[in-house]
Parts: C-alpha cells; structure tokens; sequence
C-alpha cells in the first residue's frame, strides 16, 4: 500500500483561513476601538471631577464659585492627565457653574459621546450620538 502524503497547504485551504481571519478581524477591530474610547472617557471624568471638586471647596470657603482666591476662573482651559480631554471651565456667576470636556486627539473620533458635560447641580450631558452611555 503507497500512501501520498501533502507537504503543504491546498489553495482552498488558504483561502478559508484567509477569509476567517478577516472576518474576525472585522468584528474584532471597531470593538477594541470602541473599549479604548470608553477607557478613555475615565480621563475626562476624572478631570470633570476634580476640577468640580476645587470649585465646591471654593463654594465652601468663600461662598462663591466665581472667588478670585479659587484658583480656578472663567473660561480657564484645563488638560486632562493623560491629554485626551480639555475641560472648560464657565462660571457666569457666584452660584452656578458649567464644566465641559472636549475630546482632544485620538478621543475626537468617540462620536458615541462628543463632549461631556456637568454643572454645579450635578446634571451630567453628552453631546454624542448615544449620550446615556457615556457616563
């Protein structure tokens, strides 16, 4: 009895691995894209926190969002920490306040959420396509 034994692959064979691969990276891709942009938006709320933080202390102590000893004023532009955000700061008067977190370099394409937003009242917003999973 003479078995033949192939040493190689069919071309049908190839291009069933081919086409499985590149199937799965189909699905694979925008899904990593989509965790890395919501991994991203921790850097924005972490921002919008903190900058809210320092404006409620300043509330405290001087009974005034806009108190020029808050260290924080109107129209100030502060960079997240790992720079995918800017947070903008709009204070129209001593009781209220309005913070906003652009989307800066790579986190520009998350259209899921755009900017976020946050006030002094704690009403939370994005301007996104699917803002109710944003926060």
């Amino acid at each position: 009895m003479n078995l033949h034994y192939s040493r190689g692959v069919t071309l049908m064979e190839l291009l069933v691995v081919v086409t499985i691969i590149g199937i799965l990276t189909m699905v694979a891709v925008p899904s990593y894209q989509s965790s890395v942009q919501k991994g991203r938006r921790a850097d924005a709320r972490v921002t919008l926190n903190n900058v809210a933080q320092r404006l409620e202390r300043c509330y405290t102590q001087f009974g005034a969002y806009d108190a020029a000893e808050c260290g924080v004023a109107d129209a100030d532009v502060v960079t997240s920490p790992e720079g995918f955000y800017a947070v903008t700061v709009q204070v129209p008067d001593a009781a209220n306040y309005t913070l906003t977190a652009d989307p800066e370099g790579a986190q520009v394409a998350d259209v899921r959420c755009g900017s976020l937003e946050v006030t002094n009242t704690g009403v939370r917003s994005a301007s996104g396509t699917l803002p109710d999973q944003c926060w």
